[in-house]
Order: structure tokens, then C-alpha cells, then sequence
């Protein structure tokens, strides 16, 4: 990775480390005792795979308000089949499209992730904060890297009750304004 990447991603995790600080804390899951990522294969055999807490490739950045993951896919690299426990954002660094699967193993559809999106829990769902999408996203889910390119990414889960804390369009400016200092 070279060194403005290293200040991109450094910059970005300052600035989402900084806004979720609002956040009230909830209970949270500790690094060490999500266990192994659990390797998921639904894209070949459409069927439901282990469920893990990986919500990212690794952990850059964890304190009581926040946990910072860093999540890299290759080209046809598949995520674990994950359960997201808390509201998030992401930053994709370097955008790509990916295809998204069910608790069960089916293909539910596919998307480029690109910019800055946020979920809040809902239940079973991930609802998307501050836009719509057509397809609902479930909670337990697995990715797919379907794109020619390596896919790089920063989610940001807030161990608060709500992402109220985090506004994605203030963090798109700031990236914007961090982008064009450097």
C-alpha cells in the first residue's frame, strides 16, 4: 500500500473515529472471541454456510465507542457468511461490484459499492441510512467480488445503540476536502 493510501485510510478512520464519538455504547463483542472466519462457498453450491462476526478481512482500530475493520476481496474472493450485531458505515476505497447471498445461500442481488453508504439494524434487515435502495439487505449476508479489480474497504461499526452520530454526507465532504489537501 503506498503512502497516500496509508494517509487516505488513516484520515478516514480519524474522521469516522471523531463522529462516532456521539454515539451512546452498547454491549459489546470483543475481537478476541469472534472466533474464526468461516470460509463460504454458497456462490458454488447455494447452500447456507457457517455464520462468524467477520464483518471485514481484519480489525485496524477497536475501542468501546467503535471498531474500524479493513476488508479487502480479490476478484471472486468470497466474504464468510457474517452477522452484523451493530449500525455501520463504509468507505470503499476502491470501488467494485459485488454479488450479495442469503442466510439460506441464495444469490439476493448485486451492486456496485462505491462512496460512502451507512446501515442501521433493524431487525432482520440492514436499512440504509440517508438513501433507498430496491432490494432489502439482510443481516446475515455473504459478498462476492464479482468486478475485475480488488475491492477495499473501511466499515466503521458504532457500538452505540443508533448511528445517529455519523452523518455520511458530512464524512463524503470531509474525504472530498482531505482528498484535495493531499
Amino acid at each position: 500500500m503506498n503512502r497516500r493510501n496509508r494517509i487516505n485510510l488513516l484520515s478516514i478512520a480519524c474522521v469516522f473515529l471523531a463522529l462516532a464519538s456521539n454515539a451512546s455504547v452498547a454491549r459489546s463483542i470483543p475481537t478476541d472471541e469472534l472466533g474464526e472466519t468461516k470460509k463460504c462457498e454458497a456462490d458454488k453450491t447455494g447452500k447456507s454456510c457457517d455464520v462468524d462476526g467477520y464483518v471485514g478481512s481484519s480489525v485496524l482500530y477497536e475501542d468501546d465507542s467503535v471498531r474500524v475493520w479493513n476488508f479487502t476481496l480479490a476478484p471472486g474472493e468470497m466474504t464468510s457468511m457474517h452477522r452484523h450485531d451493530y449500525d455501520y458505515h463504509f468507505v470503499a476505497i476502491k470501488p467494485t461490484q459485488l454479488e450479495v447471498y442469503g442466510e439460506d445461500g441464495s444469490r439476493l442481488f448485486d451492486f456496485t459499492a462505491a462512496g460512502v453508504l451507512g446501515f442501521k439494524l433493524v431487525g432482520d434487515l440492514l436499512e440504509p441510512i440517508g438513501i433507498e435502495l430496491p432490494w432489502p439487505v439482510p443481516r446475515v449476508h455473504a459478498a462476492k467480488n464479482i468486478g475485475e479489480s480488488e475491492y477495499l474497504e473501511i466499515l466503521f461499526e458504532s457500538k452505540g445503540t443508533t448511528g445517529a452520530g455519523v452523518d455520511p454526507a458530512k464524512v463524503a465532504e470531509v474525504m472530498q476536502d482531505l482528498n484535495e489537501e493531499l
